[in-house]
């Protein structure tokens, strides 16, 4: 059974690094690396130009691969996300993609 766990780590390990290769992603990863305040949807929405509904979407793919994370607010208030601690390996990537 070890074998089963080691490939569904590399699997998730994969799919975890695959997140960050869409370019929007990592524009969205380079506005927060910065380490400043969380940010919204919209917020980043405006920053980037896009349609809110799109940076959406990605910030969902990004909290599922545990890039992001998700800080609780009450709603109805829209949430807000900072990275992950242990997304380290994600900033490391970007850093890499710009060199």
């Amino acid at each position: 059974m070890a074998g089963s766990s080691d490939r569904e780590h590399e699997s998730e390990s994969h799919y975890r690094r695959a997140a960050m290769f869409h370019p929007l992603r990592q524009r969205i990863g380079r506005l927060l690396s910065g380490g400043g305040p969380e940010v919204g949807a919209g917020e980043l929405s405006a920053k980037l130009e896009q349609p809110v509904g799109r940076i959406a979407y990605h910030l969902r793919v990004l909290v599922r691969r545990r890039v992001l994370k998700v800080v609780p607010r009450r709603r109805p208030t829209p949430p807000l996300y900072r990275w992950s601690e242990d997304a380290r390996w994600a900033r490391e990537m970007l850093v890499d993609e710009e060199e």
